[in-house]
């Protein structure tokens, strides 16, 4: 059943479901989460067949309320490579490759490659960054300033908030040592600065391939997402990865990128969404004014309204009112594995939240005849950034979810004043 589900990929692309938009005032109070297995029409889904139409109507609510429209896959991506060379004494490749797509093919970005140099083909991991693509305007190793990039976060452990040059040229060299751990296991890293893809403020509509598209409603995070598929379109034909092994993984509002894009294409084999903060993966009904702290729906619609469609605003003071929540994109994601990556001390994410949609979203995965195991968290005591020790762990869960290797630690692990049982609103 599960292969069949599977059987037709098409990325971002949504046939029509028999789903009924109200306005956000007409819609009933639903202060459990809105329960995915039901059909609009309330028909509990039964069958694998049932799951298909019903994930259908999912993406259409998301679609209309939260995310908007994109257009299909432009069906034409390419990538000329622009430098290449050993990095790491030899122990690994770099490649600058520029990807070219959509109308005449004059859309495009560039990306960055690192594999090890022997072996392959290599499970891959494609880790939207803040900072400038490796490569991309770096002449001298001496004078231009380096980003470090094992990070990848615009915060570290402390409370003091680091001021980081995120414009600056990355020195492949300095870049590819921050990914050695990934390299040494056995990993390739695809990894690209993703304001290439949309800037991240309200004019973005002006610029990267947005022109080429009038007309579609999408807020600039699902565009974020489509450029990330774009990615997939290269790295799937290309011998160094392995496309039944392809991981996103990206952190704050890049994991908010991850956990869209994952849902809404299949070829995703995992996904890695880290700490996702407000409109993430923590339930929206756990998080926000009044609702568990931290940030909600209402900060974010403030704050960067522009990265969704401006109906999902109509919602604040009426949170109850959500035809949907946070697990529904783990639930798009079953059967393939999910993991939330976390930090015990972040400042914009609310472990009871991430609880609540993890939770909720096991029982599809177990009507898939999948283990529920395949949707994970892992904290680790930090703030809001992503560290080493978060690397390793999404590393491990993919080595035992899509390598076959064994693993000893588990991902089930919450901080300890969410052991306790708390109420769980699956329905």
């Amino acid at each position: 059943a599960t292969l069949l589900l599977f059987a037709s990929i098409t990325a971002f692309t949504t046939s029509a479901a028999p789903v009924s938009f109200l306005e956000a005032k007409d819609l009933p109070v639903q202060t459990n989460l809105p329960d995915v297995m039901t059909m609009a029409d309330g028909t509990k889904v039964t069958t694998v067949a049932q799951w298909r139409a019903r994930r259908e109507e999912l993406k259409a609510i998301l679609e209309h309320y939260e995310l908007g429209h994109a257009p299909p896959p432009p069906g034409n991506v390419s990538g000329t490579e622009i430098q290449s060379r050993p990095v790491l004494d030899g122990a690994a490749k770099f490649q600058l490759v520029h990807l070219k797509f959509g109308p005449d093919e004059k859309l495009g970005f560039d990306v960055t490659i690192f594999t090890p140099t022997n072996g392959g083909p290599f499970p891959t991991i494609i880790n939207p960054s803040f900072f400038m693509t490796p490569g991309v305007n770096f002449t001298n190793h001496a004078s231009a300033p380096a980003a470090e990039v094992s990070t990848n976060a615009a915060t570290t452990n402390s409370s003091a908030r680091p001021r980081f040059n995120f414009g600056a040229p990355v020195d492949p060299e300095r870049a590819a040592r921050g990914f050695t751990n990934q390299l040494n296991r056995g990993y390739a890293i695809v990894t690209y600065r993703y304001t290439q893809c949309g800037e991240d403020n309200a004019g973005f509509r002006t610029n990267s391939f947005y022109p080429a598209y009038p007309g579609y409603d999408w807020g600039v995070l699902l565009g974020w997402a489509w450029g990330l598929s774009r990615v997939v379109d290269y790295v799937e034909t290309q011998p160094f990865a392995d496309k039944n092994k392809l991981i996103a993984l990206g952190h704050s509002r890049l994991g908010k990128l991850v956990m869209v894009a994952t849902a809404f294409d299949e070829r995703i084999s995992l996904g890695a969404p880290a700490g996702s903060s407000g409109a993430g993966t923590g339930a929206y009904r756990f998080c926000g004014p009044d609702r568990g702290g931290k940030e909600g729906i209402e900060d974010m619609t403030r704050k960067f309204g522009y990265y969704f469609v401006p109906r999902l605003a109509e919602f604040t003071g009426q949170m109850e009112k959500l035809p949907f929540d946070a697990h529904w994109f783990i639930a798009l994601t079953a059967p393939r594995p999910w993991i939330s990556i976390e930090g015990t001390d972040d400042q914009n994410c609310v472990p009871n939240a991430v609880r609540q949609s993890v939770l909720a979203a096991k029982p599809v995965y177990e009507f898939l005849g999948v283990s529920a195991d395949r949707v994970g968290v892992n904290y680790e005591p930090h703030r809001h950034a992503l560290t080493a020790d978060d690397w390793s762990a999404t590393l491990d869960f993919a080595d035992k979810n899509l390598r076959g290797m064994k693993v000893e630690r588990s991902f089930d692990q919450f901080p300890p004043e969410q052991s306790s049982t708390n109420s769980i609103a699956p329905k």
